[in-house]
């Protein structure tokens, strides 16, 4: 019975009401529809920059650690005669790396691996060590990764 009610007032309606979407709502959906998949674009470019970003930070790292691992090697022994001394900075002069992240379809970044070291104590002996892994995004801002830490003789 409800039905037949509906059915009876629609029937009855003006044209002018029963008539489709106006000019203004369709233009009004389309701009909707256009800042929303504008939001989704732009979120997408965003997070893509961002691991690729995180991707050079994370291989700066692990370039300024490698570094950090040779002069880690290097011999320092003062018990014995005569004291060799191999962690001085003119041994690990700048070089410049590369920083690999495959697949990402952008073009080689290098990076620049920079060591300080410097006495802290010579009773007893000890040394700062500091690589600063420098590099670039996308040739803009430049990025630092730093990785400190100390040596003694013999570690």
């Amino acid at each position: 019975m409800e039905m037949r009610y509906l059915k009876q007032t629609c029937g009855s309606l003006p044209l002018r009401i029963q008539a489709g979407m106006t000019l203004v709502e369709v233009v009004v959906a389309l701009a909707l529809a256009t800042m929303a998949v504008a939001g989704i674009v732009s979120g997408y470019i965003f997070s893509i920059t961002s691991a690729q970003k995180w991707a050079l930070s994370l291989a700066a790292n692990a370039e300024a650690m490698a570094r950090i691992e040779e002069i880690r090697s290097a011999t320092w022994d003062t018990a014995s005669w005569p004291n060799v001394d191999d962690l001085v900075v003119t041994n690990f002069p700048n070089e410049v790396v590369v920083l690999d992240h495959s697949g990402s379809g952008s073009g080689i970044v290098y990076a620049t691996n920079i060591t300080q070291i410097s006495q802290i104590s010579a009773n007893p002996p000890l040394r700062r060590v500091r690589v600063d892994c420098i590099w670039s995004f996308k040739g803009s801002q430049l990025f630092t990764n730093t990785i400190e830490t100390c040596r003694a003789p013999d570690q």
